[in-house]
């Protein structure tokens, strides 16, 4: 019989958590989840899968043990429990509610011990006692997601706790989904230690960062130096080399004819004694002029790229508008003041609306006709546009009620490109996920300040909070809506996208 030296998981997570890493988590995770594969294989359900039964047989391989609970289903029938003593919270609703269990509850069970993993061996529950997990599960309320759990891998976790037992994924499907996130979370890790290994180069003692850096290899001296002849000892400035610290202030510039005003130099010489001499008469006439020149021609690009960014940001913010008039009830009510015309004429330019109606094109030209993706950020709009009419004169405690819609539609839309992210190339992948992670970021920003405006409901302070509601509100569907110029862009790559049929 093997002997497991570390123990089970739960402990080894708890006394090693500060040396564990992310890249070692998701692989328990990933391990455990082949297990259960192979359980599911031979029609077997575990009824019991939790860190504590899972057994470490080296830093990084664990083994799923403790088969105690375990009994064999015929194909497509389910185990019917006895009354005794059951893990309730790690168990699905309808384990809790009918002692009924099948492979689609081993599944909610895993995504509650993929938690634990996680939450480096923290309880799942552990506020509440077990009479009262099943009335938060029927509300729809699911565990947090840890700290450093990656996103994908939460979303993953979402998707095993759905409340109808049809629509978890199976255990061969979350294998590679789970695969997927451990290269990923690897390759970032090969990423930060890129970037750690540039920092410590940085900070090594042997550089100098006191001395002008090394001249390009162009302008290397022959030898006699950085003398421009064998008959001419004139210095060349350092404020001509391009390497010069000194380019960075146009008005700090010398030009040699200034350094050297009492050398007088050759007006034309009857050979050309080197390229440098040459290039030296063709510089200094001009230097000061060159170099004010260059500074403004920077100074007029990073000012015409700032101006296209905000351009940018105010089309996406119009496209919002439309799309909010267009779900919106209220929208003639709404959109009778005057100030928003005026407004958008103020700060937009004369050259913006053509702009506008060609940045629309792209979303409008795809077919959208089996695009879970474009639904869901609708879905996600019109909620935001609901929760704009509602919020204004609902009492406090409705606030999470409206709030919940807007987290169901979210997880809805997380879950649609969760989806289709493995037939994506690896290369967009990350800037997806980065879009999601701050997805999740809006949400938990919307409901902090919702309880901000719970908290202030009675003080003078009640419309300045509801009106940072709105704004997190809005934010939340503008970067919805990037998301889908996101997917959009991927499928386009990846010749996904179908056109819009004539």
């Amino acid at each position: 019989m093997e002997l497991y030296e570390h123990g089970e998981l739960g402990n080894y997570l708890t006394q090693n958590q500060s040396t564990l890493t992310d890249i070692t988590l998701v692989l328990f995770s990933l391990q455990i989840c082949k297990a259960l594969v192979y359980l599911a294989g031979v029609n077997m359900v575990h009824r019991d899968i939790a860190v504590r039964n899972v057994l470490v047989a080296s830093p990084d391989c664990v083994k799923l043990g403790d088969f105690g609970l375990s009994r064999y289903i015929e194909d497509e029938e389910y185990y019917k429990a006895s009354v005794t003593r059951l893990p309730i919270k790690w168990m699905a609703p309808e384990s809790i509610n009918f002692r009924r269990f099948t492979t689609a509850s081993d599944v909610w069970m895993f995504a509650v011990c993929m938690w634990e993993i996680m939450s480096v061996g923290q309880q799942p529950f552990f506020w509440l006692e077990n009479r009262d997990v099943i009335n938060q599960l029927e509300q729809g309320i699911r565990l947090p997601k840890p700290d450093n759990c990656p996103p994908a891998l939460y979303s993953l976790m979402t998707r095993c706790w759905s409340y109808d037992p049809r629509e978890r994924p199976n255990f061969t499907e979350l294998v590679v989904k789970i695969s997927d996130v451990h290269n990923m979370v690897k390759e970032q890790e090969v990423e930060r230690e890129r970037d750690r290994a540039r920092s410590t180069k940085l900070f090594d003692p042997k550089f100098n960062f006191n001395g002008p850096p090394p001249k390009p290899s162009r302008m290397k001296p022959g030898r006699f130096g950085n003398m421009l002849s064998i008959g001419l000892h004139i210095q060349l400035n350092e404020a001509l080399c391009a390497s010069s610290p000194d380019l960075a202030s146009p008005c700090e510039y010398q030009t040699p004819v200034d350094s050297m005003s009492t050398l007088t130099l050759p007006g034309r010489s009857p050979r050309r004694r080197s390229m440098a001499e040459g290039e030296f008469f063709r510089v200094e006439p001009n230097s000061r002029e060159d170099a004010a020149h260059l500074w403004q021609r920077e100074r007029q690009d990073m000012q015409h790229t700032l101006r296209r960014q905000k351009e940018q940001m105010m089309e996406d913010e119009k496209w919002l508008e439309k799309e909010e008039k267009l779900l919106d009830p209220m929208g003639p009510e709404d959109t009778a003041g005057p100030a928003s015309p005026e407004a958008d004429t103020e700060h937009a330019p004369p050259e913006k609306p053509p702009r506008l109606t060609a940045q629309a094109a792209p979303t409008a030209e795809l077919d959208r006709s089996d695009d879970k993706v474009y639904l869901y950020v609708m879905d996600l709009v019109k909620v935001v546009v609901q929760l704009k009419n509602d919020i204004i004169e609902a009492p406090p405690e409705k606030y999470i009620t409206i709030v919940k819609s807007v987290g169901m539609a979210l997880r809805d839309l997380i879950r649609s490109v969760d989806d289709i992210l493995p037939t994506l190339h690896e290369s967009v992948r990350t800037e997806i996920e980065g879009t999601q992670k701050l997805l999740n970021n809006d949400m938990a920003e919307l409901i902090s300040k919702m309880r901000l405006a719970q908290q202030n409901s009675i003080t003078s302070l009640k419309d300045e909070c509801k009106k940072q509601l709105l704004t997190a509100a809005h934010t939340l569907a503008m970067d919805s809506k990037n998301m889908l110029d996101a997917v959009d862009q991927a499928r386009v790559r990846a010749n996904l996208a179908k056109p819009v049929a004539p």
